[in-house]
C-alpha cells in the first residue's frame, strides 16, 4: 500500500481547504496556529486504474499570520491578498510528488509491470484565487522541478460554498487539468522498449500535451468544537483525451476515477 504523504491528489487539498476555521480563544495574540489530525482515504492504485486501495493521510500543519505555512498538502506555502477586500488570493508553494511504482497494482492486475518507476519530485506551484460571494474560480500551475516526469500541469477549478451554518459547511467544486507533453508522456505514454516488456501486450501510445481530465467534488466539514473538525469528502473524475486513450486506462483500467475520505483535525 502506498502511503500518501504530501500527495498531489485534489482530494486532500479539498479536506484541508473545507475545514471550518478555528475560533480564536478569548485575549489569544499569537500569530501561530498548528493542526494535527487523521484521514483515511479510497483511491485508484495508480492514476488510470480501476482497483481502489485505502491509505491512511496524517493531518499535520502549522502557519504564521494565515501566511506562511508548512502542511502535509503543499509542503512550505505563502498566500498573500493583494487587494484590500481580501477577494483575489496570490500563492507560491514548493511540496513533492512521490512518484509511481511500477508495483503500484501488483496485488490486482500487476497493470504497470515492465512500465519502469517514475521517480519522484519537488513540484513548485503558483496560484491565484478570486471569490465573490459563496462562489470562487482559480487557477494553478504546478512545476516539477527535476526527477523523470519533468511536466508542467495548468488546473483551473471553481467552488461554491452550498451551505454554511450550525457548525456545518458543504462545498461542491469542479476543476480541468491540462499538462504538457513531459507530464503525459510520463504518466500515460507507452513507449517501443516499455511495450515489449510489459507481460500485458501493451501497444505504443503517444500520449501529448493537452487536457487530462475533469473532476467535481463535495465536501461536508462538521466542528464538533471550536478546535475539533470532522469532514468527509467526494470526489468523482473522467480522464479524457490520450489519458483516457492510454493503454494502462483504456486496456487495464478506467477512464473514470473516484474517491473519497473521512477525518478529524484539531486546531490550536
Amino acid at each position: 500500500m502506498r502511503f500518501p504523504f504530501l500527495i498531489s491528489l485534489s482530494l486532500t487539498a479539498c479536506l484541508f481547504q473545507s475545514m471550518p476555521a478555528t475560533a480564536a480563544e478569548p485575549g489569544s495574540v499569537s500569530n501561530w496556529a498548528f493542526q494535527l489530525g487523521a484521514a483515511g482515504m479510497v483511491q485508484p492504485t495508480y492514476e488510470g486504474s480501476k482497483h481502489y486501495e485505502v491509505s491512511p493521510v496524517p493531518l499535520i500543519g502549522v502557519s504564521w499570520r494565515d501566511t506562511v505555512s508548512l502542511d502535509v498538502k503543499d509542503g512550505l506555502k505563502v498566500q498573500m491578498h493583494p487587494l484590500q477586500d481580501n477577494r483575489l488570493s496570490v500563492s507560491g508553494s514548493l511540496g513533492y510528488w512521490q512518484g509511481r511504482k511500477e508495483g503500484a497494482d501488483k496485488d490486482n492486475d500487476d497493470a504497470l509491470r515492465g512500465l519502469g518507476n517514475i521517480s519522484g519530485n519537488a513540484v513548485a506551484r503558483l496560484g491565484a484565487e478570486y471569490q465573490i460571494g459563496a462562489l470562487s474560480a482559480g487557477l494553478t500551475i504546478a512545476r516539477d522541478v527535476g526527477g523523470d516526469r519533468d511536466g508542467t500541469a495548468l488546473t483551473f477549478s471553481g467552488k461554491y460554498m452550498v451551505y454554511q451554518g450550525a457548525g456545518f459547511q458543504v462545498s461542491a467544486d469542479a476543476s480541468t487539468t491540462l499538462a504538457d507533453d513531459n507530464y503525459m508522456g510520463s504518466m500515460f505514454g507507452i513507449s517501443a522498449e516499455q511495450a515489449a516488456r510489459s507481460p500485458k501486450g501493451y501497444a505504443v501510445h503517444d500520449a501529448g500535451a493537452g487536457v487530462k481530465d475533469v473532476k467535481i467534488g463535495m465536501t461536508v466539514g462538521y466542528a464538533i468544537s471550536p478546535s475539533l473538525n470532522m469532514f468527509v469528502r467526494t470526489e468523482a473524475g473522467r480522464l479524457i483525451g490520450d489519458a483516457a486513450d492510454s493503454p494502462i486506462v483504456k486496456d487495464a483500467g478506467s477512464e473514470n476515477q473516484f474517491s473519497g475520505g473521512a477525518g478529524l483535525s484539531y486546531r490550536f
